[in-house]
Order: structure tokens, then C-alpha cells, then sequence
């Protein structure tokens, strides 16, 4: 009697108080992204007045906005069980096996230089493997069910040869710079750990995250300083390298670089930016449908990607599709036909990568990017639809 009373006081009633707090936590941040606000757009000049409508707030944003059902008071007192039973279990076991990553790789390097020998591209394989073998335990154990798939060659085909050209063939093997994907969620970036124990180019906030951020570290990831306009050049000029040594076979992990530089809701894909294209390297496009399952959809859009997270957990399984494309690889057929997509060549070379992945994958173009995600985030706060050209981050 005594050790059930010590049980409920000790654990089982903080427990469910703190279970209690994360779904407050949630449903205060996620709700403003699914209640309905009305605002006034300007939509044309007749003659010297301008013609101004109501609209919908969230039609506005399209590629941020969330489509799954709301947390009302059903779907919140799931996500409540959810936690007690799933969500809490899960993070702590996935919070545990992502310090096993770090530990293994960090363990593993230092044996190595203890015989004061260099990385080798015999140490970056086992570097690799120790990452997607983890990583598929935290995908099992987080009740995420991906399928990896190739779509058929002749559906690829005529893709790929409108943009590069009546004589290509389909090629999977030959040697890239660095991998590809759009960005809905977290698990776009363990998917693609479990299959290809990549790095990725993160914000310089992930790595100060406490077990996540040394994970990321210890993979090579290289992390970004947005606020800075020196760090974002010298970035570029890191990716380049990096790119350049993986290509040509050097001992560096493979890495993964999300080109719209956030994330949308699943169904677009945003502007590619410059750091996978700068170096005019081919590089192995990816990408990843979130599908619906019930009431909840793994796309991120422009809310809390935390939230995001703990959410799935919470659910008894979720469920994404991942397709790996043919390598693109740019060519003089590219550049010619299709200059009038860029000033640049790597703005020629993003742009038709963007369209060979909207086709295959059938998303929609947006031209929306990072800046506009934060306007949304910014409207839903003050109610009211700001202008896209005067808008500034704050």
C-alpha cells in the first residue's frame, strides 16, 4: 500500500500533470493556425478606387496553411491519452537512442585517432551505418511506417528528357554532390538518416539543442547563421567544398540539403535557393509525401516544428511515402532551352529541378519563401493581411 502511494505521488500524478501541460502547450500554439479569420485584401484598382474583399487569411498561404481537423475538444483529449500513453514513452526512448549516435560516432572517431590515423572512407561507411541503424530504431519506436520507392522508368523518362535532353537514360548510380528533398516535417530528415546516414545543413539554432545538437554535430552537419549575411557567403563556400569532396570520393558523410530553407505543408514546393546549386554539381533528388492519417497531417506548414513533432508522437502510427528520383545532372541541353528560367547558371539548374520534382511528384510551384512564412505567422497575430513587399522579419 505504502509503494502504491509512494507510486501515485512520486510519478504517476506529476506524470499526468506534465502530460496535461505539453497538450495546453499544444493546443495554445497550434490553434491560431486552423481558426478561421477573415481579412481585407485589395484586390483591384476600378478607375481611382481599389476594389478591396474579404478573405479567408489562411487561403492567403496556401503552402503553409494546415488542412487536417483542428484541435477541438475530441481531438485534444486524444492527443492528451496519446501523450500518457505513447508520446512521453516514445521522445524519451528516441531522445536515448539519438545520444547512442552521438556516443558511437564520437567513440568510434576517437579510437581512430588514437592510432593517429586519418578518416578514412572505410570510417565514414561505419560512421554511416551506426546512423541509419539508429535512426531506423528511432523511426520503429517513434510508430513511423515509410515506404521508399523509385517511381517506373516510364513515367521518369519524358520528364527527364524534356529538360535534359532526348538522349538521357535513367541513371541511379553515378556520383553526386549531395542529396535533395522538400521540407514538411522533422522526420524528413531522419527518413533520409535511416536510408543514407546523411548530415544536413541546419540552422545554428539545432545545434545548440541539448542531444539533438551533438547528434547533428557528429554527423558533419554544417549549421547555418541566418542573421548573418557574412555567415550565409561563407556557407555557400563551405557547401561548395563539401559538395566538391563528396563528389569526388573523399571521406565526408553524404549530406542532405533541404533548397527551399523551410518547411510548407507538403502540397508545394517553394523557391530553391542557392547552396545545392552553386557548385553546378549533379546532386540525387528526393522527396516525401506526409499523408493524411485521421485527423492529423505530418505537414509542418509555418507552425512549430517541436510541436509538430511531439504531436506524431502521441499518435498510435503515422505514415509517409518517399520517392527517390533518377540524378539530375546539368547539362549544356538544360542550359540552353531553358535560360529563360534563370539569370545564373545555378538558378537555370534549381528551377528545373523544381519543376522535374513538381512534375514527378505532382506539388504545386509557390513563391513564397522563409520571409513569408514569417508573415503568416505575423498575420494570424495581428489579425490582418500584411503587405508582402513592406513586410520585414522581426
Amino acid at each position: 500500500m505504502f509503494l502504491w502511494v509512494l507510486f501515485k505521488y512520486i510519478f504517476l500524478y506529476p506524470y499526468i500533470l506534465i502530460c496535461a501541460l505539453i497538450t495546453y502547450y499544444i493546443y495554445n500554439e497550434e490553434k491560431p493556425f486552423y481558426a478561421p479569420i477573415e481579412v481585407v485584401k485589395k484586390d483591384e484598382e476600378i478607375g481611382d478606387t481599389i476594389e478591396a474583399k474579404k478573405v479567408s487569411l489562411h487561403d492567403e498561404f496556401p503552402c503553409y496553411q494546415k488542412k487536417d481537423k483542428p484541435l477541438d475538444a475530441l481531438n485534444t483529449i486524444k492527443l492528451f491519452i496519446g501523450l500518457i500513453f505513447l508520446g512521453i514513452p516514445r521522445l524519451i526512448i528516441n531522445l536515448y537512442l539519438a545520444r547512442q549516435v552521438t556516443n558511437k560516432i564520437i567513440n568510434y572517431l576517437k579510437s581512430k585517432n588514437s592510432e593517429g590515423k586519418p578518416t578514412s572512407k572505410e570510417d565514414i561507411d561505419v560512421m554511416v551505418g551506426i546512423v541509419t541503424k539508429y535512426t531506423t530504431l528511432h523511426l520503429t519506436f517513434a510508430g513511423l511506417f515509410y515506404s521508399k520507392k523509385r517511381l517506373p522508368d516510364s513515367k521518369i523518362l519524358p520528364v527527364y528528357q524534356k529538360y535534359f535532353g532526348p538522349d538521357y537514360k535513367i541513371d541511379y548510380d553515378s556520383k553526386f554532390g549531395c542529396y535533395i528533398s522538400n521540407h514538411t516535417c522533422a522526420y524528413d530528415m531522419m527518413i533520409s538518416m535511416a536510408l543514407f546516414g546523411t548530415g544536413f545543413v541546419a540552422k545554428i539554432g539545432a545545434g545548440k539543442v541539448p542531444i539533438i545538437g551533438p547528434m547533428i554535430k557528429s554527423m558533419q552537419s554544417i549549421l547555418v547563421d541566418r542573421s548573418s549575411t557574412n555567415a550565409k557567403e561563407n556557407i555557400l563556400d563551405i557547401l561548395d567544398k563539401r559538395q566538391k569532396e563528396y563528389y569526388e570520393g573523399e571521406p565526408v558523410m553524404p549530406f542532405m540539403i533541404f533548397p527551399e530553407g523551410t518547411t510548407s505543408s507538403g502540397r508545394h514546393l517553394l523557391p530553391f535557393k542557392k547552396g545545392a546549386f552553386g557548385s553546378l554539381l549533379p546532386v540525387k533528388a528526393t522527396f516525401i509525401h506526409p499523408n493524411l492519417y485521421e485527423n492529423y497531417h505530418l505537414g509542418v506548414g509555418s507552425s512549430d516544428v517541436g510541436c509538430n513533432y511531439i504531436r506524431s508522437l502521441a499518435n498510435l502510427y503515422n505514415k509517409v511515402e518517399y520517392v527517390e528520383l533518377p540524378i539530375l545532372t546539368p547539362n549544356d541541353y538544360m542550359y540552353e532551352n531553358f535560360a529563360h528560367l534563370g539569370k545564373e547558371k545555378w538558378e537555370i539548374f534549381a528551377e528545373v529541378c523544381r519543376s522535374v520534382m513538381c512534375e514527378l511528384g505532382d506539388f504545386e510551384k509557390s513563391e513564397f519563401g522563409l520571409k513569408d512564412s514569417f508573415r503568416y505567422c505575423s498575420c494570424i497575430k495581428e489579425k490582418k493581411l500584411l503587405d508582402r513587399e513592406t513586410y520585414k522579419i522581426h
